[in-house]
């Protein structure tokens, strides 16, 4: 019960951070700020955050999980796996929308960040084993449906690489430019797979 009350207040902590750091800035929102958007004293706030920063890259670790931890549930399912690929595509896609604000505030300012982090190598370390980790789970889930002679040639997470960077490609599109709707992103996606590794 602890457990889930201390997970509760981390998240309500980093919804208000999240809408704080979305309106100023990384650079401009401070800890005072988010202790007083969220009620809460200062030395409240240290106690589940040690820095502005850590708050920071918990609010883009929290966005990447929440998009691996549906996928998940997505790839759990009985059901067709074209189908599922699809809604993997959507699902990403539409959590870009939805947070698009918050992710090209950090897009701007993440240098600012990643340069008060405390440990960067241990940082991109994280980074790099969790973008393997996601190939490879997508690589293991698509292998049924991807044609045996490009498995063969390239491999379980090559293969997953293929999809996770046509989705990192249309997460850096969704942030530049509005001008592509949700359903011609998905569209293209889904025309690249099936033309270049899908069966």
């Amino acid at each position: 019960m602890i457990r889930n009350k201390e997970a509760a207040m981390r998240d309500f902590i980093l919804n208000c951070s999240e809408s704080l750091f979305t309106m100023h800035g990384y650079k401009n929102t401070s800890m005072d700020m988010i202790a007083e958007k969220c009620e809460i004293s200062k030395p409240t706030l240290y106690n589940y955050f040690a820095s502005k920063n850590s708050l920071f890259m918990g609010l883009y670790g929290r966005f990447q999980n929440e998009i691996s931890k549906k996928s998940m549930e997505l790839m759990n399912q009985d059901k067709n796996k074209y189908q599922i690929i699809e809604e993997i595509i959507d699902l990403s896609l539409s959590l870009i929308e939805e947070k698009r604000n918050f992710l090209r505030m950090m897009v701007r300012e993440h240098h600012v960040a990643i340069q008060e982090c405390d440990n960067i190598e241990e940082h991109i370390q994280f980074e790099l084993r969790r973008r393997e980790e996601v190939s490879r789970r997508l690589g293991e889930f698509m292998k049924e449906i991807v044609r045996p002679e490009v498995l063969q040639e390239f491999g379980i997470v090559l293969v997953g690489t293929t999809l996770s960077n046509l989705l990192e490609g249309a997460f850096w599109d969704s942030i530049i430019s509005d001008l592509i709707s949700h359903e011609k992103r998905k569209k293209m996606i889904i025309k690249l797979l099936k033309n270049g590794i899908l069966a």
